[in-house]
């Protein structure tokens, strides 16, 4: 009998237009050098500078596709990854965490603290915390 093992989680799947590039990295490439060929073109035929001489201009114009097209902050998409940090640098910048033994009953630390001296104890019962949490019994 053969087996064959399917990935589970294929929402990240982007199909291949060219090659290995998807669509959308192919659009990006594009933009980039079409903008480069036209940033050469401006600096030869407006400004009367050489085209080997304004190859910064040139570059700079191009970098946002390139960086478009293939970067990929904390494995996300630029247009996912941009918003969700404009909001975290705009607003207060905190994450919020709560603990797993906050989310428990009576598990406090400083109640613990009270009923045990040994700091071993108090450590080995807050492993338990989250583990006794039921969110059945709370309502």
């Amino acid at each position: 009998m053969q087996v064959v093992y399917v990935h589970k989680d294929i929402s990240e799947y982007e199909e291949k237009v060219i090659g290995k590039l998807s669509a959308r990295v192919v659009v990006c490439l594009g933009g980039g050098i079409a903008v480069s060929v036209i940033a050469a073109a401006f600096a030869h035929l407006v400004i009367g500078v050489e085209v080997a001489d304004a190859t910064l201009p040139v570059m700079m114009c191009s970098m946002p596709f390139w960086l478009a097209a293939f970067w990929r902050p904390k494995g996300m998409k630029p247009e996912e990854f941009i918003p969700l940090a404009y909001r975290h640098w705009a607003e207060d910048g905190v994450v919020t965490y709560e603990p797993g033994f906050s989310l428990a009953e009576g598990a406090w630390p400083k109640e613990k603290a009270k009923k045990w001296k040994d700091q071993r104890k108090l450590a080995k019962s807050w492993r338990n915390g989250g583990e006794r949490y039921e969110p059945s019994k709370n309502q």
